[in-house]
């Protein structure tokens, strides 16, 4: 079986709206193929264009060959450092990393001297690459069935899409429905009126990328909050599955993921050998899926949101008496860039009250800025951080 060729136009990546994270799923379920294989049926060879994981030539090694053909795939940055991981003993990344870029050959035969011979792997390969290698009791999460149910779900519940997000690392999917809604009182009321509906003052710009749906009424006014919910996976061993909890400000729809309510690691029962049938992957998974539905179902019930509502409006009764102290501190504990420092005190300073719920509004908004999704999932996770617990702002 030969892997097909995509270019970089025919995909998506980022941030965006659920027909482009559809489309692009849709895409790679076509092309992608998984397998499980003994390392002693593999190898790494150096080329002129990189590392290549290949097939065994020896006969009793036959089946390989079935579905990676001679001349292999590409080794990618990310699944090298899976790659060193699961070598005996393991191999440290930034050295692996470093010893590819000047010396492949000499990477090539020391990972291969190093395989951990006789242990079964699940190789995942996607557009003639590599993508991940993992162990063969990786639980295959599909990106594209979790979409699906997941969406059945919120049709459900008459919710709507705010953004999708598509990385080399995760999928998320994040929900609200303007049916529920609880306001949180603000002392600030600068905002100009004639923007008080959905998203009135928000990145347009980014509303825009990711299709959000403005306009609308703001039933409790310019303090107007909805249900969020987050569902995160990830196809190539980086974090479970997830499905969290938050808050969205409707005025400027700023996200904040506030507690998990499902995580389910990507652990499983040992994997035969030889490649995987899509239908066998979605039988063994047909359980999660309900944890998965009844986690969504769960977020969209008034009783769970009104906690979440609780969180923000204790943090709203935090005041900060040094906004720049504050933001400063979210900086050094968080590792926040000084681009995104500066924003943080911009918006905090200028659009937000001057208490800790404000400060995880101003990170939130800040998030919208930024083009790189998981970055901007790492601020928004922040400023739910920041409302569950207060006292990260007020140290």
């Amino acid at each position: 079986m030969t892997m097909q060729q995509h270019s970089e136009f025919s995909s998506f990546h980022g941030r965006g709206s659920l027909a482009q994270v559809l489309n692009e799923l849709n895409r790679q379920k076509e092309s992608k193929i998984d397998f499980v294989a003994d390392t002693r049926q593999m190898s790494i060879e150096s080329t002129d264009s990189g590392l290549r994981l290949i097939p065994s030539t020896q006969p009793e090694h036959a089946q390989i060959r079935e579905f990676l053909d001679r001349k292999g795939v590409a080794i990618t940055d990310r699944s090298l450092q899976q790659i060193g991981s699961k070598c005996s003993p393991e191999i440290p990344t930034n050295f692996l990393r470093k010893l590819a870029q000047g010396k492949p050959e000499l990477t090539s035969s020391l990972i291969n001297g190093m395989f951990d011979d006789g242990a079964r792997r699940l190789v995942r390969c996607l557009d003639g690459n590599v993508r991940a290698f993992l162990s063969d009791r990786y639980r295959v999460l599909d990106n594209f069935d979790l979409a699906f149910a997941a969406l059945e779900t919120v049709q459900k519940h008459n919710g709507e899409v705010i953004e999708a997000q598509l990385t080399e690392r995760h999928m998320r999917l994040k929900f609200t429905s303007r049916d529920i809604w609880q306001v949180i009182e603000e002392k600030r009321t600068s905002a100009d009126s004639s923007k008080w509906y959905a998203g009135g003052l928000g990145n347009q710009k980014h509303l825009g990328r990711v299709g959000a749906q403005t306009e609308g009424e703001l039933p409790g006014g310019q303090g107007t909050v909805h249900p969020l919910v987050t569902v995160s996976n990830s196809e190539t061993g980086h974090g479970g599955l997830t499905v969290r909890l938050g808050i969205v400000r409707a005025i400027c729809f700023n996200l904040a993921t506030v507690e998990d309510t499902v995580s389910q690691i990507h652990l499983g029962k040992p994997l035969e050998m030889g490649i995987f049938q899509p239908d066998t992957i979605e039988t063994d998974n047909q359980a999660i899926w309900l944890k998965c539905r009844d986690a969504i179902t769960t977020a969209f019930h008034p009783a769970s949101f009104q906690r979440i509502v609780l969180m923000a409006q204790n943090a709203q009764d935090q005041d900060i008496s040094s906004p720049v102290v504050a933001v400063n501190h979210l900086v050094e504990a968080h590792s926040i860039s000084e681009d995104s420092r500066d924003a943080i005190l911009e918006y905090f300073l200028c659009e937000y009250d001057s208490t800790a719920y404000g400060l995880a509004q101003a990170v939130s908004r800040a998030a919208q800025d930024i083009d790189s999704a998981d970055q901007s999932n790492d601020l928004e996770d922040l400023a739910g951080a920041i409302i569950r617990q207060p006292s990260l702002a007020t140290v």
